[in-house]
């Protein structure tokens, strides 16, 4: 009887073994979905990213660039899922319907359209195959913001995803309502 119990926990033993070589660690795991975080600040209530997000130093979601004299929005995106070695690249458009309907709408106080001429987006973004995500600007001149046709305005526009050269969008949080409170931003500039 302990001969066979011996065996039968050596059998056991060695086969523990042999089932760890390749565990669920190193596997790919979840959804490969591409988003925006930026959609996603306000918890999943809206999809609404206000600039600044704060007050003094610690806002972090624009930059000014002094030397090409531009504000520059922060926005991104992100492939949830873990799936190494998978690079994409998607495309970035402006939803003008979406925005022309939260305005008109009144769904944002004091809000206007953001002019096209008044702000530039990269036409496409690509991920590196060792990446899950990148981020890129929106990029608004500073001076034209210092016209008084803006002031007391809350500039808006729709950013979206589309096109993915792999992968597929989320069914959410593929749009980022950029609302740029021009009297606020003001105050950062130099």
């Amino acid at each position: 009887m302990k001969k066979i119990a011996l065996i039968i926990t050596a059998v056991l033993f060695l086969g523990g073994f042999s089932a760890c070589e390749k565990g669920d660690g190193t596997a790919d795991y979840g959804f490969a979905y591409i988003y925006m975080p930026q959609a996603m600040g306000s918890g999943g209530l809206d999809n609404n990213y206000y600039v600044p997000s704060g007050e003094g130093d610690y806002t972090y979601n624009f930059k000014i660039d002094a030397d090409k004299n531009e504000l520059q929005i922060l926005l991104g995106v992100l492939r949830s899922g873990d799936l190494p070695n998978a690079a994409y690249s998607v495309d970035i458009i402006a939803r003008t319907d979406t925005t022309d309907q939260i305005v008109s709408g009144g769904l944002v106080e004091n809000g206007m359209v953001f002019p096209s001429v008044l702000y530039s987006l990269p036409q496409k973004v690509e991920v590196a195959a060792n990446e899950n995500g990148i981020s890129f600007y929106m990029a608004v001149p500073m001076e034209a913001l210092k016209d008084d046709s803006y002031t007391d305005k809350k500039l808006v526009l729709t950013v979206g995803l589309a096109n993915p050269s792999r992968f597929e969008l989320s069914a959410t949080n593929t749009n980022t309502v950029v609302i740029l409170d021009v009297n606020a931003i003001r105050t950062y500039f130099p």
